[in-house]
């Protein structure tokens, strides 16, 4: 049996914001006296997920890199916070700014239309779409009561950052973590060199 592993491509802030969120979490880990979903993760926007042979990893950064590198940078602002309500658990996340999110759900549609449908099926598994609702999260798997406590600390956030690369998380299972493995530049050019215009 080939070694599967899970992957995930996403964005990752500016250092500024990831230290930002560093200390939101650490914060809201004092307030509850607990560890809690995502409360060791580096803050990031997940796009996609899969899981895949490790041998076949390369391939599947080959397609990212040709479908990514085309797509043009974009100012990514955050404001404000916001929740996830689910019938067991929640999510408490930054919120980026509806026109941030039409921009990532944008870009993030053109790399799944344009997705080799055989290649997909030949090299990954259970590949889920994430960016139909893109955000930041501080905690997930929260009781309702500890959404309530992250409302009374987190009450207002404004922060932006060029995002000018995605890159792809590989799930380490030592750590229990995803860890950025590779970068993917937007370029913003197509195959004769020029411009693309999203807009």
């Amino acid at each position: 049996m080939p070694d599967i592993c899970s992957y995930s491509l996403a964005i990752m802030p500016s250092p500024v914001i990831h230290e930002e969120v560093k200390g939101f979490k650490q914060l809201f880990r004092d307030a509850t006296g607990k560890s809690y979903g995502s409360a060791n993760a580096d803050g990031h926007i997940s796009l996609d997920g899969f899981d895949a042979a490790e041998a076949d990893y390369p391939l599947i950064l080959a397609e990212y890199i040709k479908l990514v590198s085309p797509l043009a940078p974009f100012q990514l602002n955050f404001s404000g916070f916001a929740d996830f309500d689910r019938a067991n658990f929640s999510a408490f996340y930054i919120k980026p700014t509806e026109e941030s999110s039409n921009a990532i759900r944008e870009r993030t549609q053109m790399i799944m239309k344009a997705f080799d449908k055989k290649f997909k099926k030949q090299y990954m598994q259970k590949w889920a779409d994430e960016s139909k609702n893109p955000h930041m999260s501080i905690g997930r798997r929260l009781t309702r009561e500890w959404i309530a406590l992250a409302y009374s600390l987190f009450t207002e956030y404004e922060a932006g950052f060029l995002c000018d690369s995605f890159v792809i998380r590989k799930y380490n299972e030592k750590r229990r973590q995803y860890e950025v493995i590779d970068t993917i530049p937007l370029l913003g050019l197509n195959a004769a060199g020029e411009q693309i215009s999203l807009f």
